[in-house]
This record gives structure tokens, C-alpha cells and sequence, in this order.
């Protein structure tokens, strides 16, 4: 369904991006004709958090995002879909029902989905209030449900985005001029070196479905008496065929908020055989991550400020037992 709005022409360049995505201004006109087009009120508008596209929650019932020209948002609006499609009868935990999808007629390049709500919170804001063993005990559930979720086998020749080997160039060196301001001089200069003497390790052959972006953000629940239950899981606009590894750049590093006594159980509830070359391959595949998962953590940690290689740096992050 097409939808006429308010030119969205402020979106067109980062800058404009980064200061009006989630304008409510800009956003009501849309929001209200989306909602009209299905025949819903439009009432109350609350943003959503901060995220790649604009998402705003609407009388507390409905959320719906808009994709637009940037960031890949057209395959993400179809990846979205195609994900959904694919977990509708997918046990244990809930995922949003898309309730409607359309375009923005006179806003070339810009769809939106209608999702349906799951109530609670992300785990993200109740996270400090979670004792060690609230989160010990997520991270074991989860060890235990992503198998599955990797297991699943979209229907064959799907178009879903893939790792792949070809990332160690181009797409890269154009992202990383931007993402490595975020890091100290001497760690930026010895990446690109890294990931070309460790593409081996990448595993661009395997294709499990992956959410590959399973950040705190992006857990549902609910806290009950200090004891936390995962209601559902969001956002898979993300979603792609590739590793465990790729899937651990967001679990470990957001999620688990880097605590390795964390990591340690969740791979010992996922299955993960001892690999002596695991710390490398994490780092490899975090680093051609799609969003610099790592650049942040210089100013979380400054202490990483210090660390004088890469491999040091895998070893900091990811080494079991260290």
C-alpha cells in the first residue's frame, strides 16, 4: 500500500539522518497515514529507541518501522519479512507478527512494517538490577534456544544476506575510513592486516540462520520479584546466514556486556567443542561485523586503550579463562 506524507528529504544524508530520524514532528504525518490506510486510530506516538531505522510504538499496541534509502534498508525491509515467514511456528519464544507492510508514495526508497507488540522491556533497562545469576540463567536459555534458531533452513536458493569472504575488501575499507575514529591509532593501522592473515578463519561456507544482532536492546521480558523471563525476541531486519561466530560479536560484546564467566556458560549450553583458535575467530568475524561492535568499547573500558596488538586485544576480549 502506497502512503502519502511530509517530504522525508532531511533523511537523505547522515547528518539529517542522525538528528531527525526519530522526529516525532517528521514522523506524525506518516504515522497517522499508515495507521489510517489499515483502518487503526492514531493516537499517542512514543519513539522507539535509538536504533538504525525509525521505529515508534503507537497506542501502545503497534510498532511500526520505517526502511529507508540508507543503510541497506530495502534488503532489511525484505529480510525482516522473509524472517518472520520462517519463525512463524518457531518454538519457545515469541517473535512480533507483521500486521502490514506498504510504501511511502512520494518518498522514493522508504517502506515501513506494522508489528505487533510484544509487552514488557529489553533487557537493557533492567539490566543493572539483575543479580549474576538472573544473567547467568538467561545466558544458559539462550545457549540452549539458538541452536535450534540456527538450525532452521530457509527454503532453498534464499536471498538472504551471507558472510562472506569478499568482505575482507572493498565494502570494508569504505566503512572502516568512518568506524576507526572510534579507535586508538596504533589498534585502526593493524586491522586490515589481521583480517586478511585470519580470513581462513571466517567460515564463509556456513549458513545457519542467524539473528546477528542479539544486543540487550533486542531481548523481551519481564521482572518479576528480581527473576527475569524472556517474553520474545525483536528486530531481525538483521538476520542473515552465517556463523555462531558472527552471532557472538552482539551477545558477548553488548549483551553479556563482555563478561567471559558469561560467555564460558553459554557456550558450554550451546555445544561449542573446545577450539583453540576460538578468540581468533571471534575477533576476525566481530571485526567485519556489519556495525563496529568493538569501537565503543575504548571508551566503556579505556583501559583497552593500552593494548598494543590485535591479538592481544582477542585474547582481552574473548580468551575463556583470561
Amino acid at each position: 500500500m502506497n502512503i502519502i506524507g511530509t517530504s522525508l528529504a532531511a533523511l537523505q544524508t547522515l547528518d539529517g539522518y542522525r538528528q531527525s530520524f526519530l522526529s516525532t514532528v517528521l514522523w506524525e504525518p506518516h504515522l497517522k497515514a499508515v495507521c489510517n490506510s489499515h483502518g487503526w486510530d492514531c493516537g499517542l506516538i512514543v519513539p522507539g529507541k535509538p536504533g538504525t531505522f525509525p521505529t515508534f510504538l503507537v497506542d501502545g499496541n503497534r510498532v511500526i518501522k520505517f526502511f529507508g534509502p540508507l543503510f541497506n534498508g530495502e534488503t532489511c525491509w525484505q529480510v525482516e519479512q522473509k524472517a518472520a515467514s520462517l519463525l512463524s511456528a518457531f518454538p519457545h519464544v515469541s517473535i512480533p507478527k507483521i500486521l502490514a507492510s506498504g510504501d511511502l508514495e512520494r518518498e522514493p526508497g522508504w517502506r515501513y512494517l506494522v508489528f505487533e507488540t510484544i509487552p514488557g522491556v529489553s533487557i537493557g533497562e533492567v539490566y543493572d538490577r539483575l543479580t549474576f545469576e538472573e544473567k547467568l540463567s538467561l545466558v544458559r536459555w539462550l545457549g540452549g534456544w539458538l541452536p535450534d534458531l540456527h538450525r532452521l533452513s530457509p527454503r532453498e536458493g534464499s536471498s538472504l544476506p551471507k558472510l562472506s569472504e569478499r568482505l575482507v575488501h572493498g565494502w570494508f575499507a569504505d566503512r572502516w575510513k568512518t568506524d576507526s575514529a572510534r579507535w586508538p591509532n596504533h589498534l585502526a593501522a593493524q586491522v586490515e592486516c589481521y583480517i586478511i592473515e585470519h580470513a581462513s578463519f571466517l567460515q564463509s561456507d556456513c549458513e545457519s540462520f542467524i539473528h546477528a544482532d542479539l544486543t540487550q536492546d533486542h531481548i523481551i521480558g519481564d521482572v518479576n520479584n528480581g527473576t527475569w523471563t524472556t517474553l520474545g525476541v525483536i528486530d531481525f531486519g538483521d538476520a542473515r546466514l552465517g556463523n555462531l561466530y558472527y552471532e557472538l560479536a552482539a551477545l558477548h560484546l553488548d549483551l553479556f556486556g563482555c563478561d567471559k564467566r558469561l560467555l564460558a556458560a553459554f557456550l558450554e549450553a550451546y555445544g561449542l567443542p573446545f577450539d583453540p583458535d576460538f578468540s581468533r575467530k571471534a575477533m576476525v568475524t566481530s571485526l567485519l561485523h556489519q556495525f563496529d561492535v568493538i569501537g565503543y568499547l575504548f571508551t566503556w573500558n579505556p583501559e583497552l586503550q593500552t593494548v598494543r596488538s590485535l591479538d592481544e586485544l582477542a585474547d582481552r576480549l574473548w580468551k575463556i579463562g583470561e
